[in-house]
């Protein structure tokens, strides 16, 4: 009974806010005393080290006001063992005293963060004034008051009546010491005996603050050096050497903890330091001079700041240059990882999935929205595919229009066809229209060392294009014969190309745009005619011209065969106009509109006798160089036409900044335009805004008298069609 009830009575003294610190303030009272050093000197005692305040900052650190109780107790029974009563109570009333009025002040300024681990950055410098030097000051100011004013017996204390001496200087140094450099060690071990995870904690933290490129061997060989100058100190103490080889001996101390501080960060060279101090300490038995001791002490306090600020330094350093590091390895815009971070990615797995998204189409609509609508869909579709991605798994950025997953190779099978399948719901409502481009899928099998990545990324970029066309993913390392058959085709059809540009192997074709005023003028369409004699037409061709780029080699050919031909034809055909595609590539060269005037000048033709179109989406990408060069074409004299007007997603928004002479309306809205009452509509919209813009209509693909009649009702100023007139060889115009 008596037994049960005395437990029950320990836990319950232990569950009170003020049980813990109380018992351990107690227990360790009366072991940081006899840490404490104190030597003697011809003029009287004076403290090395002074432990119990550190107890006490440490036990605040850890338990905040809940170690006040403790700590008043531990120090009235620590002093009623040298004072009376009455000194012993003034003497504890005092030292209370400044504790509490500098925890106060720096609990205000901390904050939350008071309990925050000794080097934590921001803290630094505010707890050195407040701990470190605040409280040191205040308590030697207030126990020298009292022994000058006689509350306090010299005969027990360490303070002469005279403050002004070497005495009260060695124990101020002692105290500031004490407060600086012991305090880690107090608080690592009060903290890691209340929360066992605390230790497993700091442990990680030391890790982290070792410089990466620190040897297990580098370490030993420091541990080694500091325990043999350590032992080769305490003995020289011991025995009483020559004062001046003693002092040489301690100053190869300052190098070795500046190797630690500067290698191994803050808290081993905290710790490895506060061992340091208390073991010499406690090995220094000679009385010395007051003035040498003097001397000694400010050089270790100083020590103690300098390794204190290399320390903090050299980690928060450390961890600039890794989060800098970790910085080059996210895209800043898009926000996700990027081609560096997918090197070093691959190169630390021992085999890899690479799974390449390939989207052309959202280089049209970036053209089109601005590169905002680029940015926003890769993080949504990022974010989309996130949930079918295990832990290390990623998503990477590439430049362009396309994405990299890294995947695990021994699911890949089942986790592309997963990919595919949520990649076709994917739509990205972007104001207020829904947009879904295409999506074209490739992937193949990695094992480290890469070492050609771009490459790599090139070929499943062309297989992702396949991609497109078969509308699967495609396996850059299995044999899959439509696939070659697909990338034959195109390098044929790229040898094509090239032969007809060097061969003059293109055939220009002129079709007849009729002017309800009787203005008319012809377009020039572009065939090539292949190895076989057949006749291709710019949609089989045209996409290798661009996605190689060819398209000013192309633009200039047939410019220069254009006005070649209004120069050869000026006695047949004195005022011939026509009209000629241009690619967007070719408007933001930036010689385009020099090379053009050099063109006109070298075959003598006007201006006025060329209508250059561009397409919409070219029209309206967001870059200045190309409306310059818009409007420098037609202060040169050319007339600017918009082709394919209504087939993009931003038609009208475009007609706010790009000025044009002509509007094309896409073929698309006039060929149902009978029989879609919305089509019919939209078509009489865009005439309302083009006569707004003062600019003249042209609609294609008109191929019925009923269509060319119900356009003339809606002053529609060019029909172009199969029912105006076909196509017909350019030569064919002279013969006439």
């Amino acid at each position: 009974m008596f037994t049960g009830y005395n437990l029950s009575s320990l836990s319950q003294f232990r569950r009170c806010w003020w049980g813990v610190p109380l018992w351990l303030a107690l227990l360790l009272m009366p072991l940081s005393s006899a840490l404490s050093v104190k030597l003697l000197l011809p003029d009287g005692p004076v403290y090395l080290l002074f432990l119990p305040v550190t107890l006490t900052v440490a036990l605040l650190m850890v338990f905040d006001w809940a170690a006040l109780p403790g700590i008043t107790l531990a120090l009235l029974w620590h002093y009623l063992m040298i004072f009376s009563p009455g000194p012993a109570l003034i003497t504890c009333i005092l030292f209370v005293s400044a504790i509490s009025i500098c925890w106060l002040g720096y609990r205000i300024w901390a904050g939350r963060r008071w309990g925050a681990t000794p080097g934590t950055q921001g803290l630094g410098l505010m707890r050195l004034f407040w701990i470190g030097f605040l409280l040191p000051t205040l308590l030697v100011f207030l126990l020298q008051t009292m022994v000058t004013m006689k509350v306090i017996p010299v005969a027990l204390s360490i303070f002469n009546r005279n403050p002004l001496t070497l005495r009260t200087l060695i124990n101020y140094q002692a105290i500031l010491i004490s407060c600086v450099a012991i305090l880690p060690l107090y608080y690592m071990a009060i903290r890691c005996f209340r929360h066992t995870r605390y230790f497993s904690r700091q442990v990680n933290l030391l890790r982290q603050q070792i410089a990466e490129n620190v040897s297990a061997v580098e370490i030993r060989i420091w541990l080694i050096l500091l325990t043999s100058l350590l032992i080769l100190l305490m003995l020289m103490n011991r025995e009483q050497h020559n004062q001046a080889i003693r002092d040489f001996a301690l100053l190869l101390l300052l190098p070795v903890m500046l190797w630690a501080s500067a290698r191994f960060g803050y808290l081993i060279s905290a710790l490895a330091w506060s061992l340091v101090l208390i073991l010499l300490y406690q090995f220094r038995t000679q009385p010395e001079l007051s003035l040498h001791l003097a001397l000694n002490t400010t050089n270790l306090l100083i020590w103690s700041l300098i390794l204190y600020f290399i320390g903090v330094n050299g980690v928060r350093q450390r961890r600039l240059i890794k989060k800098s590091r970790e910085a080059a390895l996210v895209d800043p815009v898009v926000d996700l990882p990027n081609l560096r971070a997918l090197k070093a990615m691959l190169a630390q797995q021992a085999s890899s999935t690479l799974c390449f998204l390939r989207i052309p189409e959202l280089d049209r609509l970036s053209r089109t929205w601005g590169l905002d609508l680029r940015v926003e869909y890769k993080r949504r579709l990022a974010a989309y595919l996130q949930p079918l991605l295990q832990p290390k798994e990623v998503i990477y950025h590439l430049p362009g229009f396309a994405l990299a997953l890294r995947l695990d190779k021994a699911t890949y099978e089942t986790r592309i066809e997963q990919i595919s399948s949520r990649i076709e719901r994917y739509s990205l409502r972007w104001q207020g229209l829904p947009l879904q481009p295409d999506i074209g899928i490739s992937f193949c099998h990695i094992v480290p060392p890469v070492s050609n990545l771009p490459r790599l990324l090139g070929q499943l970029s062309e297989m992702a294009e396949i991609s497109l066309r078969s509308h699967q993913p495609e396996n850059l390392q299995q044999d899959n014969i439509t696939a070659q058959r697909l990338v034959k085709e195109k390098l044929a059809l790229l040898d094509e190309v090239q032969q007809a540009l060097d061969n003059e192997r293109f055939v220009m074709m002129a079709q007849r745009i009729e002017g309800l005023r009787g203005d008319d003028y012809h377009e020039l369409l572009l065939r090539l005619v292949n190895t076989q004699g057949e006749q291709l037409a710019p949609e089989h061709f045209l996409p290798i011209v661009q996605e190689f780029g060819l398209t000013w080699e192309m633009d200039r050919w047939v410019l220069n065969h254009a006005l070649s031909f209004i120069d050869s034809s000026r006695a047949c055909l004195p005022a011939m106009r026509f009209a000629i595609n241009i690619h967007a590539a070719s408007l933001y060269r930036p010689h385009f509109v020099s090379d053009l005037e050099l063109l006109l000048k070298q075959h003598q033709v006007e201006p006025w006798q060329l209508i250059l179109e561009i397409s919409e989406a070219a029209g309206n990408r967001h870059f200045s160089a190309g409306y310059r060069t818009i409007n420098s074409l037609r202060r040169l004299g050319c007339r600017i036409a918009i082709d394919n007007f209504g087939a993009g997603y931003a038609s009208y928004l475009q007609l706010k900044t790009l000025q044009a002479d002509m509007l094309k309306i896409d073929g698309s809205f006039i060929q149902n335009m009978l029989h879609s009452p919305l089509d019919y509509q939209i078509i009489e919209s865009i005439c309302r805004v083009a006569r707004l813009k003062r600019m003249q209509i042209v609609a294609e693909c008109v191929e019925s008298d009923a269509v060319a009649a119900a356009l003339r009702g809606l002053g529609i100023d060019y029909l172009q069609g199969f029912a105006i007139s076909e196509p017909q060889p350019l030569t064919t115009l002279t013969e006439s």
